[in-house]
């Protein structure tokens, strides 16, 4: 073999073990990473309501509905104290109002 071959299969080899230690350290700090950084838990309901359950919730989402426009403002939920301290956190599509399906599954994951 020539000089130059070996010179070029012995950089060759450190670059391989150099970018599997990159690769190796990488690894265990996104694991790390990811052991340390909790997780954020979505608001998510208890159980799937039961015709009746669902069919009184929609009709105290009715009732809070005071403009009639099938949707609940900040304003709005003020009458319902449970709804109106997690506002923000049921509004998932942070469009500043709740849909009927953001109303049940805070209704849902309150009870």
């Amino acid at each position: 073999m020539t000089p130059g071959f070996q010179r070029w299969r012995l950089t060759s080899a450190m670059l391989v073990l150099a970018s599997m230690g990159c690769a190796a350290t990488a690894q265990d700090r996104f694991e790390r990473d990811r052991q340390s950084t909790p997780t954020p838990t979505p608001v998510k309901m208890k159980a799937e309501p039961s015709a009746r359950e669902r069919m009184a919730m929609e009709a105290a989402f009715a009732r809070a509905d005071t403009n009639g426009d099938g949707r609940l403002s900040r304003a709005e939920a003020v009458h319902l104290p449970a709804i109106e301290a997690r506002f923000d956190e049921l509004d998932t599509n942070h469009d500043g109002f709740l849909s009927v399906e953001e109303f049940i599954i805070g209704a849902m994951s309150a009870a």
